[in-house]
């Protein structure tokens, strides 16, 4: 049977808040989706990260272990979790349960209605730290004006929901291994002119979460630029 709902969480070196966050997830789907499967995408940690992950199997058993041979970046993760996905809805959340499951409640009715990705806002935000706010709108306004086809209110909130069909079309057309693969999905549901909805969605800052700095201010505007110089070079055709 087809599940109605697959949940796709990228994990690496997550041993230490990955049960809880299953544990989270297979509450809810046992009294709202009892259908669904989970995707855990463990992207080569070095910790227990997929022992974990398979010891909670006898809780629920659609949940598949997917593991990458090295550590290639959250992008890499999220692509083939999201292709290997075999629900008619897709959604993938993070490791660290910063915005919860039961977000999902508004966003499925939606996809019902024609749109065919659902993309949470971090309206309601607990425990941000003033630099990573900053960070976080220079990340933005840098993609709006070298990425972005149109306005897009939160990019990288780790919280989103496809259609199957929506999912495939952009997921198979990804390029991007690292963080910055949230840029590219809307890129690609743009240039797809795949409709788009933004839900606002209660987001908390998980302890252990970090920033790159040298990353976000190096790495992720070069990642930003590739996308633009994949889609002149024909990269991005179907």
């Amino acid at each position: 049977m087809t599940p109605a709902l697959s949940v796709v969480i990228p994990a690496y070196n997550e041993e230490h808040r990955l049960a809880a966050t299953l544990a989270d997830v297979v509450t809810w789907l046992k009294g709202h989706e009892p259908s669904a499967e989970i995707l855990v995408v463990d992207d080569g940690s070095s910790d227990r990260t997929v022992e974990i992950a398979r010891g909670l199997a006898d809780q629920w058993p659609a949940l598949k272990v997917l593991e990458q041979q090295h550590n290639q970046g959250k992008g890499a993760a999220l692509r083939r979790g999201c292709l290997e996905a075999a629900g008619r809805h897709v959604m993938f959340m993070d490791a660290d349960n910063a915005t919860r499951i039961e977000e999902i409640e508004k966003f499925l009715p939606l996809l019902s209605e024609g749109y065919g990705m659902v993309a949470g806002v971090r309206t309601y935000q607990q425990g941000e730290s003033r630099a990573r706010r900053i960070i976080g709108l220079g990340f933005l306004m840098f993609a709006h004006l070298f990425v972005f086809r149109r306005a897009v209110v939160d990019s990288q909130c780790g919280f989103k929901c496809f259609t199957r069909e929506a999912a495939q079309a952009i997921f198979a057309r990804s390029r991007t291994s690292g963080g910055t693969i949230d840029v590219e999905i809307f890129y690609l549901a743009h240039k797809l002119e795949i409709p788009i909805y933004f839900v606002p969605v209660h987001w908390q800052n998980a302890p252990g979460s970090t920033i790159n700095i040298w990353r976000c201010i190096v790495q992720d505007p070069v990642d930003m630029l590739q996308i633009r110089l994949r889609d002149k070079f024909g990269r991005y055709r179907g």
